[in-house]
């Protein structure tokens, strides 16, 4: 009997990933504002050597990180943006971690009114004091929020300042349900997203 061969199909490198996480009841499945900006950044710059993602904020973000790196090319240039709406923020942030346990870093994060998330799940985000850790493998941060109604998004800090810059926050007149459908937000993940193109 001939023994079986798995051919050899290689994948293409992929050197540049745009993440973009929903918030807190957000699926792929509603027409929410980040599903529209996952699908305008995927028909602008989807292509061989650009994987624009769309993922739930309670995805599990080992295996997310695991991907881009085995995906990376051999010179380990990877270039990563991230945008994140409310508990997005906090999973930005782990995902942030976990590729840089795999020496990977984020150029940019864009975020649009960060919820902190407790470990313990019952925890709900009724006081302002927690602050949002940016990992130090994240080089640049632009971000919006309000104070219109709750939750509000909570303050960001840097766990390395001379390693990632955290740009002042962006005020928006709109409650937090509809911070994700922002056109400044949008406009920000545009912009960023294509840089370097």
């Amino acid at each position: 009997m001939a023994s079986f061969r798995r051919p050899n199909c290689p994948l293409p490198y992929i050197e540049r990933w745009v993440v973009v996480i929903s918030g807190f009841l957000q699926d792929e499945g509603q027409p929410t504002g980040m599903v529209g900006l996952w699908a305008s950044l995927h028909h602008l710059l989807s292509g061989p050597y650009n994987r624009i993602e769309l993922r739930s904020w309670d995805d599990n973000w080992s295996m997310v990180a695991e991907f881009v790196w085995r995906q990376r090319p051999p010179d380990n240039n990877v270039d990563v943006v991230i945008c994140a709406y409310s508990w997005g923020g906090p999973s930005a942030m782990e995902l942030a971690r976990q590729l840089g346990r795999r020496g990977i870093s984020v150029r940019h994060m864009v975020l649009a009114d960060p919820v902190y998330r407790h470990r313990w799940k019952f925890w709900r985000p009724l006081f302002r004091w927690p602050k949002i850790i940016v990992p130090k493998n994240v080089v640049e941060v632009t971000w919006f929020r309000q104070h219109y109604d709750w939750p509000e998004g909570h303050d960001l800090v840097a766990e390395n300042a001379a390693k990632t810059h955290i740009e002042l926050p962006m005020e928006l007149t709109r409650g937090h349900t509809y911070m994700d459908e922002s056109p400044w937000f949008h406009r920000a993940c545009h912009t960023i997203a294509q840089e370097g193109l």
